[in-house]
């Protein structure tokens, strides 16, 4: 009888364990997801300022494009230097849309701030350093409160 209480008293401490490894296995899943997304958003932001460089260059090189005046609207390669844009992103890494009825598309998680640094005169166009900044929350405190957690990337974007 006392070996049968030694056997379920070692069993129990060792499903107590696995249980406690399942929750710590859980907590970092979801904080790497995060942290993926949260680099997937800070690449998207890179990628349109990237773009808009491009239709910058082919304004300027192409003589069939009408005037620099088309390009006013673009949103990262007319920032001043040290300027910043904010944009905000839902949890799964798109904008966030006011209109929708879905929570987790209306909810920010993800801010990213987007920052020129001194541009540098290149032969014919400018390089700048675009840094992007994204800012989240994350639950992976032992108590359960949330983490502020930073990615920053940055990248040259060649442009007129």
């Amino acid at each position: 009888m006392v070996e049968m209480l030694m056997t379920a008293f070692i069993l129990a401490v060792g499903i107590m364990g696995l249980t406690a490894l399942q929750v710590m296995a859980l907590k970092a899943t979801r904080g790497s997801r995060s942290l993926g997304t949260a680099i997937l958003v800070a690449e998207q932001v890179l990628d349109q300022a990237e773009r808009e460089g491009r239709l910058s260059w082919l304004n300027l090189t192409d003589t069939n494009v009408a005037s620099p005046a088309a390009l006013a609207g673009l949103k990262y390669i007319n920032l001043a230097s040290g300027a910043s844009v904010v944009d905000k992103f839902n949890v799964k890494g798109g904008p966030v849309n006011a209109t929708s009825t879905d929570v987790t598309e209306t909810t920010t998680y993800f801010t990213a701030t987007t920052t020129r640094v001194a541009p540098m005169t290149a032969m014919t166009g400018t390089l700048s350093e675009l840094t992007v900044v994204v800012q989240f929350m994350d639950d992976a405190d032992k108590t359960g409160a949330g983490v502020k957690r930073y990615v920053r990337l940055n990248r040259l974007i060649t442009h007129v």
